[in-house]
């Protein structure tokens, strides 16, 4: 997996993230059924300290990130 592909997963993870938090209440449905989105948030964001763990390993780059409130 090159440093491109890193970016991309870390980049979508992050979507996901936002998309879970903008949500109106603690679950989501998926497939019809109701779950609880923490510990899939939690999932999410140790996806994202994996890759900045395995980016940390390339060559020095900038990735572009923002944050939100």
């Amino acid at each position: 997996m090159n440093a491109e592909q890193i970016v991309a997963m870390r980049e979508q993870a992050i979507a996901q993230m936002e998309a879970l938090l903008a949500t109106s209440g603690p679950t989501i449905t998926v497939n019809g059924e109701e779950i609880a989105w923490a510990p899939l948030l939690a999932a999410l964001e140790r996806t994202v300290d994996w890759c900045d763990r395995k980016l940390g390993e390339y060559e020095p780059f900038e990735v572009r990130s923002q944050g939100t409130t």
